[in-house]
């Protein structure tokens, strides 16, 4: 669809009547919710509706839901109540499946998937990205011409507009929506949109992929590639807006050409009995630290990684039993991901994300 009329769409669905997005059941396991349509007044009581009819009563121990977003936008208002209603449940995932898009109000909707990792209230975000679907952030924006004047309508839905982003700022309290994120959507123009769209944003932006295909084997450049990335996106996203706003490669400040050479050949590694250990150095903010790689292919050869930073200087810690460790997690997925790091780190940061996705099944046509 073309970006500028996926942008008009999204600013023309709040002044449309409508009866707000539909909220109900989704498509397990994907998603157990779903919300689709224009987003409007009275949405987050629908929504809190249906988290207590699944069991969601928030707390560390509330019940873990995934809702399912596919809205061109709306409601920057209803937005903040649906993203507040998220961060009181918790434990509430966030999907862009394969096929669907959101924009705008929606886009900062997805920022609140979270999961809770502490019985203190410490929030992780838990947001999910398929590679075929979209993702796209826009602010309030505000655009006359010589001499034309401004109704007051006008000032008041654009003062609306900052206030929404403030409003978001101060129920944020766990700083789940990335900064970065946040400051690049605000220096889009009235007619454009901030694509998630690139192995970059998503990882600097933490939101984690889906659909995409895995590599067949690994080689020691991707190897070499996974580990600045983790070092970039785990150490350096702090810096965020270093570099000029005009600069068309900055997305948090550093850039992979500020880092050494990628180092290694495109040759697969081989693995010995399905594992594979390696450890690189020159990572950190100082070059100190070493990144330590466990890579495993099951029976079905299916791979998994592992990167480990550990600073030069000290002792290595003992290899953990990383194949181990995943057969004895392959039914919990949820396990797996603590103990594991996602394949789609191994790619370049610029490689765009529709070039990784699987091909959408067919749509069966219905029996005559």
């Amino acid at each position: 669809m073309d970006r500028v009329l996926v942008v008009v769409l999204a600013l023309l669905v709040s002044a449309l009547p409508s009866y707000g997005a539909e909220i109900g059941p989704g498509n397990p396991p994907v998603c157990e919710l779903k919300l689709e349509g224009p987003i409007e007044a009275g949405d987050s009581e629908k929504l809190t509706t249906a988290l207590y009819a699944l069991g969601a009563s928030g707390g560390f121990d509330s019940r873990s839901v995934s809702l399912c977003l596919n809205s061109l936008g709306g409601n920057y208002d209803e937005a903040l109540k649906l993203m507040t209603a998220l961060l009181t449940f918790t434990n509430v995932a966030t999907v862009v499946d394969a096929g669907s898009e959101c924009y705008s109000a929606c886009a900062f909707l997805f920022l609140a998937g979270n999961a809770q990792r502490s019985e203190d209230g410490e929030l992780a975000p838990n947001r999910t990205l398929d590679v075929r679907g979209t993702l796209g952030f826009h602010a309030p924006y505000l655009q006359t011409g010589t001499g034309t004047d401004v109704t007051a309508a006008t000032i008041e839905n654009f003062r609306r507009g900052v206030s929404a982003i403030a409003k978001m700022l101060e129920i944020d309290r766990r700083e789940l929506i990335p900064r970065g994120l946040l400051a690049k959507a605000l220096q889009v123009g009235a007619n454009e949109l901030l694509y998630v769209d690139t192995i970059e944003k998503v990882g600097v932006w933490s939101i984690k992929l889906k659909g995409y295909k895995p590599p067949a084997a690994l080689t020691s450049k991707m190897l070499d590639q996974a580990c600045r990335n983790k070092d970039m996106w785990t150490n350096f996203s702090h810096t965020v807006l270093g570099r000029p706003a005009g600069d068309p490669e900055s997305l948090h400040g550093l850039r992979q050409s500020d880092f050494p050479e990628i180092r290694g050949s495109d040759e697969p590694i081989q693995l010995a009995q399905g594992r594979h250990r390696q450890v690189l150095d020159l990572f950190g903010h100082e070059a100190t630290n070493v990144c330590i790689i466990d890579v495993y292919a099951d029976e079905k050869n299916e791979l998994f990684l592992a990167l480990t930073m550990f600073p030069a200087d000290q002792e290595q810690p003992k290899p953990e039993p990383f194949a181990e460790q995943v057969t004895a997690r392959l039914n919990d997925p949820q396990s797996l991901e603590v103990i594991s790091d996602p394949l789609w780190y191994v790619y370049a940061p610029d490689t765009p994300l529709m070039s990784l996705g699987r091909p959408m099944a067919a749509v069966q046509p219905p029996a005559p």
